[in-house]
C-alpha cells in the first residue's frame, strides 16, 4: 500500500469513526473518487506541516440535519442553519484531530487550525502546486459523507 493509499484509509476510518462515536450512524467507504467538488456544506481545516494541504468533510444539507439531529438530540425540523454550520465544523475538526494522531511522527503530521465552512452547490476548489487529492464517499445507503485532504 503506497502511502497515498494509507492517507485515504487514515481519513476515511478517522471521519467513520467520529460519526459513530458521535452520532451512532455506521457509515462504510462507498467509493473512493478523484474529483475537485464538493456537497452543499463543506466543514474546512488548513493542515499546516511539512506537506501543507486541506481537510473537508462535506454533504448535502439534508443529510448534515440528520447528523445534526443525532449529535444533539435536536428533531430534524429543528435544525437550524447555524446548527448545520457548527455539526459540520466539529465533524472536521475531530476527524482532523483523529488523523492528526494517526500521523504523528509522520511527514503528513500537521497543526490543527480553526474550522471554517463553505456553503455552496456544485463547488469546486482549484489550487496550485497541490499534486495530491485524496477523496472518498462514506455512506450508509441513506446518508453520505465526502472526505477530501488536498496536498
Amino acid at each position: 500500500m503506497d502511502m497515498l493509499d494509507k492517507l485515504s484509509l487514515i481519513y476515511s476510518e478517522s471521519l467513520t469513526e467520529v460519526i459513530a462515536t458521535v452520532t451512532g450512524i455506521r457509515l462504510l467507504t462507498d467509493y473512493i473518487e478523484n474529483d475537485n467538488y464538493f456537497e452543499d456544506i463543506t466543514g474546512v481545516m488548513i493542515l499546516n506541516g511539512k506537506e501543507n494541504g486541506i481537510l473537508s468533510v462535506s454533504a448535502k444539507t439534508s443529510d448534515v440535519r440528520v447528523l445534526c439531529s443525532e449529535m444533539t438530540g435536536v428533531p430534524v425540523a429543528d435544525v437550524t442553519d447555524d446548527d448545520l454550520d457548527d455539526t459540520m465544523c466539529e465533524l472536521v475538526n475531530m476527524t482532523a484531530g483523529s488523523a492528526k494522531l494517526r500521523l504523528s511522527g509522520t511527514r503528513y503530521m500537521f497543526t490543527l487550525t480553526q474550522p471554517f465552512v463553505i456553503k455552496g452547490r456544485d463547488m469546486s476548489v482549484v489550487t496550485k502546486n497541490i499534486t495530491n487529492v485524496i477523496s472518498s464517499t462514506l455512506s450508509n445507503g441513506e446518508i453520505s459523507v465526502k472526505i477530501k485532504a488536498i496536498y
